[in-house]
């Protein structure tokens, strides 16, 4: 094991206490000393080494003033192999080592954080340098302050150094050594007067302190601190094994090796049967094309560890050489170091990938923060108590047991229907027109696997072959007519082979209150199913869209194509202004089906499609997928016992969707043929029912049309296997009621929409704008981004991906306020700048990268376009037709032909209000001959170079408006952080001394050069100063090349040499940075500086 301890020790100038602390450190068989305030300044750190040579290797960090000076000790002959080069900081509070222990790459960092809270918010800051490295980190030493409240016996004192501290912990993948050990409690390291604390700690990375083996604190008489001593459990690499062929998925990584795609493709050529490929033969074939895969990955892994298991014994004998003869091979350690830190940085990919987080793939560096998530994922997913009658349960095999309990009782039981019942409700449904029957039950074709093929998502995990989307996409052109043959012998068979007709469910736990137990039904079952499964039920997932378009209403805006969510929620809202600017009361219902998926009864769905004229051919092949199904629970990683599947529609079937809508138009057709239900009036239609799958919202004028309503909803429960849930239903009272009562049909009632899909409905909303856009939604988005890599140009992406579509969806909808815009555009700009700061002026954000900006989307402009749309095609959606009509007839008048029964201006009416709006801010722009032709998008950008002066940095070049200087800066072989200091550049943001003095900050040396009495502009930095002058001369004699740079070509990264363009460009970038870094270090006096 590997023992290490920490301890400041108030000094080491005496001979005596030197003596002291090395009799502690051999009594304990230390291997590692972090050691702090040591008070040793230069003349006293010669004698520190000569006295500690013959037991441990002396690293150190100067004392300098109040900065008492770190060390780490490493004991000899204990097989840790130390670099020769070490690192500290200019004040002495960080010692940084590198060392091969156990053949790994390990940092140890020795530190002594500051006393003032502000001093220190500044150490945990640039400690990050030092920590920034692939390989396992060991940080250790004297923190000053404390992050439970349990560490200290006054409590908990919150300060901005706490807030740096857990975030430097996080970005790093660390973990407190006590979290995986019995440490004594309280655990005290530092006792002062009536305050005793634990200042002294050791953080380990996360695969390091989950193998701390003992945890143990001892005070000493010679120090006011005790010495904190944490052993490491010395793990041996394990032997190879075979996968486990279960639980095995396939690394979609390996099948860009041309190695395994020729071995794949000889196997499917050799073995795939393609004239008579049978529902065997791909089960055996598959199975050759894992183990295929299984050995290929196997011994590239196998490859993988000889080269770093290489490079670690070289490392180390290069080390031993240059401990005989210094400086010999000091550049052979730097790159042998280099290389096996690549290979380290690159396993982190597999923890972006397992951390489910979106990521921009290449573009983002793979870093600790991705393991960090990667843990608080697995611990989120982890089923550690669950309530079961009144009881808590914790033991994992009795969860687990519960869970198999309750979705047997509900997957693997089919109620008994009453067949004249259930006749009853299905004779209500229409027939499909023959002419669609035909084309319906034709046999599957090449041409639909092909495009099924095509539309697999990527990156969704496989089922329990672990083939994901990727192979079928690569083989393709191999698989498409084995496939087609396989489906061809399935129908023939009547049944699945048995990878298609097993799944494997993965729980996903409903949002609910942060301190509340879960009980089984909080979860949400989704199955997991093999890929070539998926393809099949999205060829007859497309023909039952094409056979049940007409037949299921538009009121259902699920699962078809064309139809949208937002025709609800627009649809809603105009009931919801109708109600109360036409004073009409209406009764909206919102239904809860109790696990509605969960409970579709198979006998009735089958019925359902065969009363309405699917055809045999198609109904059989949907029985052949639902014959003879099971599926496993994955319960904190474990996969339970079978489970027979004989009623649901599988959450994560393609079908699944098309199949919900048909299985409750019944009840949809039900209630809007009965005309005891009027529903509500909206001009010359009536709305008594909209429904996205489970959402079911019921419409009436009456107490009696209600009552009516929840009939037939009990009618239809009675017959399908559905179950209404009374007490998650909600129902709403909207405009003038005699009374309201609270109980109405054992349902609450309230006197507002709160939540309808998501959005709220209220009165305040309607009136206000307030929520109209989710600011406290877009703000719990951005820990995910927390400590985080993203380059500059891609964190516009970002906030457009990610910032933006979590508040457009309610934004479409409802009212919003102009203050919330601004608000979103100030948390986008500075998301962007990575500061609190913005740089520059922020329109320059939203002008396309082609004209000089980032992209950015511009929410103003985007609702402007957005409403203007809605009143353009509101023909389209006959709700927002009459509602333009009745409701907006106050403000939309002047560009509609007739408006009748127009109210009052109403106060819950804004939406209408800013729809004017919109239409006069384009009236005033454009002619309406274009704005009755113009797309979407093109609207958008055409009203934004309108609107947007064009920046200021490039009104020198208007020849170069639309330069691709960043779409070739994004291809460029550099670093990222290279790519992001040109932006800077090119934008002209750098932090020169005229810009500085420009944003008000305080210089008080003035604006002139430090090296020329001239104001310090970017011209004069790159191009005029001395410096500059110096390093492009030595740059074209040393390479000797005609490279005479100008502003233009500096700006735009362009010469004229055609023939050494790309070779110039990427001089002049790389060239330009490096002026710059020089120029820092000289400014920020920076140790070991460079020079250009």
């Amino acid at each position: 094991n590997l023992k290490i301890v920490t301890l400041n020790c108030v000094s080491l100038i005496a001979q005596k206490r030197k003596q002291w602390l090395l009799n502690t450190l051999l009594a304990e068989r230390v291997q590692v000393a972090l050691l702090q305030e040591t008070k040793l300044t230069t003349e006293h750190v010669k004698q520190a080494v000569l006295f500690f040579e013959n037991h441990f290797e002396f690293r150190y960090a100067h004392a300098i003033s109040h900065s008492a000076g770190t060390a780490i000790l490493i004991r000899k002959r204990s097989g840790i192999v130390l670099f020769p080069e070490w690192e500290t900081d200019q004040s002495g509070r960080i010692c940084a080592v590198d060392v091969v222990y156990n053949n790994e790459a390990l940092r140890l960092i020795s530190v002594h954080a500051p006393n003032l809270a502000l001093e220190r918010k500044l150490f945990f800051n640039q400690l990050r340098q030092y920590m920034n490295t692939p390989a396992q980190t060991i940080l250790g030493g004297d923190f000053n302050c404390v992050t439970r409240a349990n560490d200290s016996s006054k409590g908990l004192r919150q300060d901005s150094s706490l807030t740096e501290l857990k975030k430097l912990i996080r970005d790093f993948d660390l973990q407190d050594v006590t979290e995986f050990v019995e440490a004594p409690t309280p655990g005290y390291t530092h006792w002062q007067g009536d305050c005793q604390s634990r200042l002294d700690r050791i953080y380990a990375s996360s695969s390091l302190a989950a193998d701390t083996a003992s945890y143990q604190v001892k005070p000493l008489a010679f120090s006011d601190h005790a010495i904190v001593a944490a052993q490491i459990r010395r793990v041996k690499e394990k032997p190879n094994r075979d996968s486990c062929w279960k639980s095995w998925k396939l690394n979609e990584n390996a099948l860009e090796e041309e190695g395994l795609q020729r071995a794949v493709r000889k196997l499917i050529t050799d073995k795939g049967e393609r004239n008579n490929a049978t529902a065997v033969h791909w089960e055996l074939l598959k199975a050759e094309i894992k183990m295929c895969i299984i050995a290929f990955c196997q011994e590239k892994s196998r490859e993988r560890k000889a080269v770093k298991r290489d490079l670690t014994k070289a490392l180390q004998t290069l080390i031993r050489e240059e401990n005989r003869t210094p400086g010999v091979f000091t550049a052979d350690i730097r790159e042998c170091k280099s290389q096996l830190l690549g290979i380290l940085e690159d396993e982190y990919r597999g923890a972006m990938v397992r951390s489910r987080l979106r990521t921009l793939g290449r573009s983002e560096d793979p870093t600790k923060i991705f393991k960090t998530r990667e843990r608080e994922r697995a611990n989120r997913n982890q089923i550690n108590q669950l309530q079961s009658k009144g009881n808590i349960i914790t033991d994992p095999e009795e969860i687990e047991r519960e869970l198999v309990t309750f979705f047997s009782s509900i997957f693997g039981k089919q109620k008994n229907l009453n067949g004249q019942a259930m006749k009853r409700v299905l004779d209500i449904m229409p027939q499909v027109p023959e002419t669609i029957t035909e084309f319906l039950n034709r046999p599957i074709s090449e041409s639909e696997v092909g495009s099924a093929i095509k539309e697999l998502t990527p990156n969704k995990s496989p089922g329990v072959d672990g083939l994901g989307a990727a192979f079928y996409k690569i083989f393709s052109d191999e698989l498409i007519p084995i496939l087609t043959q396989v489906y061809g012998d399935v129908y023939k068979r009547k049944l699945l082979p048995p990878s298609m007709r097993q799944a494997v469910t993965v729980l996903i736990p409903k949002r609910k209150c942060r301190d509340s137990i879960a009980s089984s039904e909080d979860f949400r079952p989704i199955s997991l199913l093999t890929t070539d499964y998926k393809i099949l039920a999205k060829i007859l997932a497309k023909r039952l869209e094409t056979a049940y378009q007409t037949l299921v209403g538009n009121h259902q805006t699920y699962g078809f194509k064309n139809r949208s969510i937002f025709t609800n929620l627009h649809t809603m809202r105009v009931i919801t202004e109708t109600a109360e600017a036409m004073e009409r009361p209406t009764a909206v219902l919102q239904i809860d089906l109790k696990k509605a998926f969960d409970r579709v009864n198979h006998t009735f769905l089958f019925s359902l499609l065969e009363q309405c004229g699917t055809g045999e051919f198609l109904v059989n092949f949907l029985k052949i997928c639902y014959r003879d199904i099971s599926t496993r629970l994955l319960v904190n990683g474990r996969r339970s016992c079978s489970i027979p599947v004989k009623s649901s529609v599988r959450q994560g079937c393609p079908m699944s969707p098309i199949l919900f809508a048909i299985y409750l138009e019944p009840l949809c057709k039900a209630i809007l043929n009965d005309h005891r239900i009027r529903g509500a009036c909206l001009g010359s239609m009536s709305v008594k029912l909209l429904a996205y799958a489970d959402d079911v919202t019921l419409i009436g004028q009456s107490q009696e049309e209600v009552r009516k309503a929840v009939e037939h909803v009990s009618q239809f429960c009675d017959v399908s296997g559905a179950k209404m849930n009374p007490t998650k239903s909600v129902g709403t009272w909207l405009g003038p009621w005699p009374s309201k009562p609270e109980l109405f049909l054992g349902i609450a009632w309230s006197t507002y929409i709160s939540n309808y899909l998501g959005v709220g409905l209220g009165s305040m909303q309607l009136r206000t704008g307030v929520d109209g856009i989710h600011l406290n939604t877009l703000r719990a988005k951005l820990p995910e981004w927390w400590g985080r890599y993203v380059p500059l140009l891609n964190r516009a992406y970002v906030s457009n991906a990610v910032f933006f579509s979590t508040v457009w969806y309610s934004a479409q909808a409802v009212p919003c306020r102009q203050l919330d815009v601004q608000k979103v555009h100030r948390f986008c700009a500075t998301f962007v700048w990575g500061s609190g700061f913005e740089r520059m002026r922020r329109s320059n954000l939203f002008i396309s990268r082609q004209k000089g900006g980032f992209g950015l989307v511009n929410l103003e402009i985007k609702l402007k376009v957005q409403r203007f749309l809605v009143f353009r095609n509101r023909d389209k959606t006959p709700a927002l037709e009459a509602a333009c009509r009745e409701l907006g007839g106050h403000y939309l008048a002047p560009w509609m032909k007739e408006t009748y029964g127009a109210p009052k201006k109403c106060s819950t009416l804004r939406y209408y209000k800013e729809i004017r709006d919109a239409i006069r801010f384009f009236e005033e722009r454009f002619s309406w001959e274009y704005l009755n032709k113009v797309k979407r998008r093109r609207l958008y950008w055409d009203t934004l170079d309108l609107v947007m002066p064009p920046p200021m940095y490039r009104q020198m070049f208007p020849d170069d408006e639309r330069s691709d200087v960043f779409k070739r800066l994004s291809v460029y072989p550099v670093r990222p952080g290279i790519r992001d200091f040109f932006v800077r550049f090119h934008t002209e943001v750098l932090a020169v001394k005229t810009w500085e003095e420009q944003k008000g900050f305080f210089l008080p040396w003035g604006v002139n050069c430090a090296i020329c009495p001239v104001p310090e502009t970017l011209q004069h930095t790159f191009l005029y100063c001395s410096n500059a002058e110096l390093f492009w001369a030595q740059l074209r004699a040393t390479l000797r090349i005609e490279l005479y740079p100008t502003w233009h070509s500096m700006k735009f990264l362009v010469t004229p040499d055609q023939q050494q363009s790309r070779c110039h460009e990427l001089l002049t970038l790389i060239g330009l940075h490096a002026i710059w870094n020089s120029r820092t270090d000289h400014t920020l006096v920076r140790e070991r500086g460079k020079s250009a």
